[in-house]
């Protein structure tokens, strides 16, 4: 939905010849859509039970659940990319990031690693700030060199075999 924009949610499942798009009645119905889009929601920590370290934590074990399923059902080709996506957002977090020259300029970064081929996303690591950082690997490497490496060592470690890969990125993450 993401990159096919339309007007509203019904659009998607519209019998319109000039605005039908097959994927989405084909994979589930409006009603279940919308059934599932009104019910999800972040848990809410209770007095009674241990104390969030953060504030992440209310999303972070949905990021993670949806990570962790994401090479479950697919396994991607020789040629990844990692890039960066902008998910539109202009509440009030910390770590919200705002770049004038992006068609989005307000939003949550969220850096993924993808399929070359089919555009499949294999995984995500979303920018919280520098808490992001502190859990990367190799320290002793700069932060854009990081991010890659730790996606691509999160994909070797959920498929067994996979090796061998190319990895494409933008100037952002290349270095001398």
């Amino acid at each position: 939905m993401g990159t096919m924009t339309a007007a509203n949610l019904k659009e998607y499942w519209s019998a319109d010849a000039t605005s039908y798009i097959p994927f989405y009645p084909n994979t589930f119905s409006r009603e279940r859509f919308t059934q599932i889009f009104w019910m999800l929601h972040a848990e809410i920590f209770s007095a009674q039970q241990s104390q969030p370290r953060t504030r992440l934590q209310l999303i972070t074990g949905y990021l993670e659940y949806i990570n962790s399923k994401l090479l479950n059902y697919f396994t991607p080709g020789k040629e990844i990319c990692v890039d960066e996506s902008v998910v539109k957002y202009k509440g009030r977090v910390s770590f919200i990031t705002y770049n004038p020259k992006k068609p989005t300029k307000w939003g949550i970064r969220i850096y993924t690693l993808a399929d070359s081929g089919t555009g499949y996303i294999c995984g995500i690591l979303p920018y919280y700030g520098s808490l992001t950082t502190q859990s990367l690997i190799r320290p002793d490497l700069p932060v854009s060199t990081r991010i890659p490496l730790h996606l691509y060592t999160t994909l070797l470690n959920k498929v067994p075999g996979a090796q061998r890969h190319h990895m494409f990125t933008d100037r952002y993450y290349t270095s001398y």
